[in-house]
């Protein structure tokens, strides 16, 4: 078959599956599809071919989505469950987390120790273990921030329906297939890098060998993230071929021959799949090599091309939901892309190496732009040169020294075997984290528009062209085409008001039309409590971290004008820090007094360190924003009380009357109806709902036609208080709820605004 056959082919299995489960991706691609075979003039067979594929593939990618059913049931009367653990088993800090099988599906258990020498105990748990257990199951929650990671989709992906809540252990015992053993392997190889690597290179030496990146630190995997060569710390072809091509030499020296060399190499391929957790990229790229072996022992002349095509063929048939894979699609888009192109781009480059390298990493990143932003909200600018010198790097220096130095510790223990290798991966991380710290070197994007994608995939395809064609001029385009996006961003002609979802919690955004301003009303936050050292987690839950900044960024939010945070309270200056750390702020707006809060004084010392002005604010204070600008109506003295001395704003936005109370309390709504004579189209509820808050009078003056609550779903203190919601029902307010409905959403655009919930 020819080369285009086989890309058709891919094609046609892609649009089938996305037309099955995703059916305006599906339809583009259909579309793309069929306009290649027409202009290209391809004969009967071809055609017949693709629409056989895309007619399969829809109907095996139905079949997938209708039979993919749970078996097990919330109301289930029996809470002891007899499961068998599947996976290596996640212990960080007091909790213990694994896949398990129960009846034959997959759940994910949840296990909370109760002191450090049952934590010890739980070590022994490995792949293959059978238990019994008391425990409940709960489903997962669903997304309630917009454009964020969607962990129960992600789950349902994989065919993962429930959590089991485990109350108790009764017992276990050991048991397991060869599966179970090669995972039981892994795990051994983790642990021994664990206990005989240095700490700084722990992380990066699990990623690189096995394909584990939970080790590896944040702030490392920030920068990586940042340059554009986190890639590097998966397991790429480059990877699997150089430990193939060491076997296969190793083998040949030691007399086997190349017949048997290469079946014990494909069997080491089949095994490392296994051993590396199964990552896309270790099965895209061991399958390829499988599929060349085995094209070699036949009459069939297999091309890289025509492996990586099949490889994806079989992969998408025996799962479509893999389609949906960040990582599955970053392997295959940019491993098509650079294999399309070896004989055209890159085959004009042949002649200097940089400069092959140059076109290699501007095909890859260019190939990632879509899925990138698409996933993450931004792109690494700097990733165009950076990649020139990392890739090589890690290829030719840091990937060898791995594989040497962790089979040398299995061999000498002298710690000297060790001090290269560490200085060089400490150095490198040094030098990341710098690099990554300068101005311009990520791009936000936000998370873009299905049509928006689109026109970036046909723009790399014109620009791909170009460079065939050798008129590099074509990439001038693309990079109009992406001002325009980032204008647009900035430029919209509409305004949002988003109660972003932080669970017990406040953080409220407001972004108006035409760039007239972009204002942040708390950051959220988490209460943390003092812990055993043995209790404490390698990698903690941050809402400014892992919630108000990705949000953000989805928006293609860069610069917020004012952050306001309203009094000192953790659930509401929490997050703060986050967002001054990854957005630009202009200026901080505090309560008069709340410097003397710990945590409002941590903020405000970042804050100049970064020269950001921070301000004391209250009544009269205002500025200008939509319409008649807002207002700062309380606090109206300088003695910092608490909740009381929140700071209230009350504003003009998309033609309605809105007033922000923070966690203003009675005795603040006393003094506020003393002042003012204000009515309010919306109202976001004082104190999370608290039935100190919205009394009857307030609420007789205010008049509200709408009401936003924000608190966090099942918390402990019972917000909202049911004589709160009774009090706002009885008056024929509409209540949303951010426990219950998620991230509140007001859109305005020309002379129209409509409130929508990101859960009904």
């Amino acid at each position: 078959m020819s080369r285009g056959l086989y890309l058709y082919l891919a094609l046609a299995v892609l649009s089938g599956t996305l037309l099955a489960l995703q059916v305006h991706w599906g339809a583009s691609i259909l579309v793309l599809l069929l306009f290649s075979l027409y202009f290209r003039k391809t004969s009967l067979t071809p055609i017949l071919l693709a629409v056989f594929f895309t007619i399969f593939s829809f109907t095996n990618a139905h079949f997938h989505q209708t039979h993919q059913k749970t078996k097990l049931s919330q109301q289930t009367t029996a809470h002891t469950f007899q499961l068998t653990i599947k996976d290596i088993p996640s212990i960080d800090g007091n909790s213990f987390n694994s896949l398990v099988r129960i009846r034959g599906e997959k759940v994910l258990s949840r296990y909370y120790f109760t002191s450090e020498e049952e934590k010890r105990a739980f070590q022994q748990l490995k792949p293959g273990f059978m238990c019994e257990v008391e425990g409940e199951l709960t489903e997962p929650s669903p997304n309630k921030n917009p454009n964020l990671f969607n962990y129960k989709e992600f789950l349902y992906y994989q065919g993962v329906y429930w959590f089991l809540d485990i109350k108790k252990f009764k017992g276990c015992r050991g048991r397991g297939s060869w599966k179970d053993a090669l995972i039981t392997l892994r795990f051994k190889g983790l642990k021994r890098i664990e206990q005989s690597f240095p700490p700084s290179t722990v992380g990066v030496t699990q990623a690189l060998l096995f394909g584990e990146t939970g080790m590896i630190k944040e702030d490392t995997m920030k920068s990586f993230r940042e340059l554009g060569v986190v890639h590097l710390l998966a397991i790429s072809g480059l990877h699997v071929g150089l430990l193939f091509a060491f076997l296969h030499h190793f083998l040949l020296r030691a007399g086997v021959t190349r017949e048997a060399a290469s079946w014990v190499g494909i069997f080491f391929l089949l095994c490392y799949i296994i051993l590396t957790g199964g990552s896309p990229s270790v099965v895209r790229a061991s399958s390829m090599l499988i599929v060349l072996l085995l094209g070699k022992k036949t009459s069939l002349n297999i091309s890289v091309f025509d492996s990586l095509a099949a490889v994806f063929l079989i992969l998408v048939l025996y799962e479509p939901f893999s389609v949906f894979n960040a990582g599955f699609q970053l392997s295959f888009v940019v491993s098509f892309s650079l294999v399309i192109s070896s004989r055209t781009i890159l085959k004009d480059a042949s002649s200097s190496s940089f400069r092959q390298m140059f076109m290699v990493t501007i095909v890859a990143q260019l190939s990632s732009l879509p899925i990138v932003i698409h996933h993450f909200y931004e792109f690494s600018l700097i990733g165009f040169l950076t990649n020139l010198f990392y890739i090589p790097l890690f290829s030719a220096i840091v990937l060898p020294m791995a594989i040497i130095v962790y089979f040398l510790s299995s061999i000498v223990t002298a710690g000297w075997v060790m001090v290269p290798y560490k200085t060089l991966l400490e150095g490198i991380q040094w030098l990341s984290s710098e690099v990554s710290s300068f101005p311009l070197s990520t791009l936000v994007m936000g998370r873009p528009h299905f049509l928006l994608l689109l026109c970036y995939l046909i723009l790399i395809y014109y620009v791909f062209a170009g460079f065939e064609r050798k008129k590099y001029l074509s990439g001038v385009l693309f990079i109009v085409f992406g001002s325009l996006h980032l204008l647009w961003n900035n430029f919209h002609p509409y305004g949002e008001v988003v109660f972003i979802d932080v669970g017990q919690g406040d953080a409220t955004l407001i972004d108006l039309p035409y760039n007239r301003g972009t204002f942040l009303i708390d950051a959220g936050g988490e209460i943390h409590f003092p812990e055993e050292k043995w209790e404490e987690k390698g990698s903690t839950f941050s809402v400014g971290e892992d919630i108000v900044v990705p949000f953000l960024k989805s928006k293609g939010i860069t610069r917020i004008d004012t952050l306001i945070l309203t009094h000192g309270d953790l659930d509401h200056v929490g997050g703060a820090e986050a967002v001054i750390d990854e957005v630009k702020v202009r200026e901080i707006l505090i309560s008069p007094g709340s410097m003397g809060k710990l945590e409002v004084g941590n903020i405000v010392k970042k804050a100049q360190s970064k020269r950001i002005s921070v301000k004391e604010a209250m009544y009269p204070t205002s500025w200008r924003g939509d319409e008649e600008g807002l207002h700062i109506v309380s606090p109206l003295d300088t003695a910092y009380e608490g909740n009381n001395d929140s700071i209230v704003i009350y504003g003009d936005i998309g033609f309605m009357k809105w007033l922000f109370t923070g966690d203003l309390e009675e005795e603040g709504e006393r003094e506020l109806l003393k002042t003012f004579d204000m009515q309010v189209d919306v109202l976001k509820v004082g104190h999370h709902g608290s039935n100190t808050s919205s009394t009857e009078p307030f609420l007789e003056e205010a008049s509200p036609d709408f009401a936003v609550i924000s608190a966090g779903e099942t918390n402990r203190f019972g917000h909202p208080h049911p004589d709160v919601v009774k009090r706002l029902t009885t008056r024929g307010v509409a209540i949303y709820n951010t426990a219950g409905n998620g991230a509140i959403t007001y859109r305005f655009w020309d002379k129209e605004g409509t409130f929508s919930a990101q859960l009904p």
